[in-house]
């Protein structure tokens, strides 16, 4: 990456020199307060802004800049309490208009400005948290500055047809950037914005850290978990992983059998349906070894029940299915003759993190033939932005039981927390 480091005045300097020398799609990568000259270290010196910027490689999106910390969701203030039915009817009530789309065109137009917008922000953010030798000439020209970007942008908006940026106070149109950054679908983040602006006094809006706590326990109030296996209520706990190829089902069934023996002293049984001749089954079974758990392989629903029977006195039975495409209707269809029942056996469909939101849908409503009672999210690991998980969840629904972070067995999978979900999509923990 091509990173140029500039010291200048104020950040219209630092625009034109970027333009100048990296063009105007350049990204700023990060911005602060430096002293240059006089005295030790340079501590009677002038206040300068050193702006670091990068040329932009193709059409990737800039990573967003770290946003101030917070202490703990916990800290939350009663008083503005967000009751669920408001939540749901943000959500989930149809609106009169659609969405306007934004072209690839004016996206283009408008990604230079957006970008340089963000650096201006982030200025912002940066300098209010320093209150010793605030330049306060400085702040108000930055405050300008980011006011007229912003009336460039709502008027290249208006003029292409697509959405403007919602008019939000200083605090809440950060934290509504940083949820479009991190993933979670426009439409989303503009209604929580405009809830959370509906629902918290202008005093409240200018503390950064009240606004993101009121962000967060709203985010929590959407999302649903099962704590893990833990929310059955049956004497035996009888689970099948289902999905398409490839996002890891058989080494998730291995952590979870390994959770269910270690962590709470469960007797555990392995089954295997294996109807397209797949690997999945020979890996099952070197699992099921190095568990010490007893292992079935069926290949049809009476096999199956056959198997589920031999073991009434194991507390749980961990069942692997074969890879299926959302789009293979015949393998569909034969899953469906093994899964189509409730009680007895809760499915838990599993979902890559690093999928596209429309595979995800497509895959959550072509395994939709069969109940689903859960959902898995497996290779965090692998994906820099979470709003995706937020965007199923409030699509669907479905609650989340599981987080699968990495390859190893038993250490990467964790129960799925509200906490922790919000902690992913607005870095709450700084880590």
């Amino acid at each position: 990456m091509n990173l140029k480091r500039y010291r200048v005045k104020n950040i219209k300097e630092a625009l034109a020199f970027i333009k100048r020398d990296l063009g105007p799609d350049a990204l700023i990568v990060s911005t602060r307060q430096v002293k240059e000259g006089k005295g030790a270290f340079g501590m009677f010196g002038k206040t300068m802004l050193e702006v670091t910027a990068a040329a932009s490689e193709g059409k990737k999106a800039a990573v967003p800049a770290k946003t101030p910390e917070t202490k703990a969701v916990g800290a939350y203030r009663g008083d503005s309490e967000i009751s669920d039915t408001t939540m749901a009817n943000t959500f989930l009530t149809p609106q009169n208009k659609p969405a306007l789309s934004i072209t690839d065109e004016t996206r283009k137009m408008m990604l230079p400005i957006q970008k340089e917008l963000q650096g201006i922000r982030v200025t912002l953010g940066d300098l209010s948290n320093q209150s010793d030798g605030l330049n306060s000439h400085m702040v108000g020209q930055l405050k300008h500055e980011l006011g007229e970007m912003r009336h460039m942008l709502h008027i290249l908006a208006s003029n292409s047809g697509a959405l403007s940026e919602p008019d939000l106070p200083e605090n809440l149109l950060l934290l509504y950037q940083q949820m479009k950054f991190s993933g979670l679908e426009e439409k989303f983040a503009r209604r929580l914005a405009l809830e959370a602006q509906r629902n918290m006094s202008e005093e409240d809006a200018d503390n950064y850290a009240y606004v993101k706590i009121f962000i967060a326990r709203m985010l929590m109030k959407i999302i649903k978990i099962t704590r893990g296996l833990e929310s059955l209520k049956t004497k035996q706990r009888i689970v099948a992983l289902m999905g398409p190829t490839g996002v890891g089902k058989t080494t998730t069934v291995a952590k979870i059998a390994s959770e269910q023996m270690r962590k709470y002293k469960r007797k555990v049984a392995l089954i295997s349906v294996a109807t397209n001749h797949s690997s999945a089954a020979r890996q099952i079974r070197s699992y099921a070894k190095m568990l010490k758990a007893p292992f079935s392989v069926v290949s049809d629903k009476a096999e199956m029940n056959n198997a589920i029977s031999s073991y009434e006195d194991y507390d749980s039975i961990i069942i692997d299915t074969d890879g299926c495409s959302q789009r293979n209707d015949k393998q569909l269809l034969e899953m469906r003759e093994f899964f189509d029942e409730r009680g007895r056996i809760h499915n838990y469909l599993v979902l890559s993190a690093t999928s596209k939101d429309s595979d995800m849908n497509e895959v959550t409503r072509k395994f939709g033939c069969m109940p689903i009672d859960s959902i898995i999210f497996t290779k965090l690991d692998e994906s820099a932005a979470y709003g995706s998980l937020f965007n199923h969840a409030i699509r669907f629904k479905k609650p989340l039981s599981y987080l699968s972070v990495g390859q190893k067995i038993p250490e990467d999978i964790e129960v799925a927390s509200k906490e922790r979900l919000v902690d992913l999509l607005l870095n709450i923990s700084g880590t």
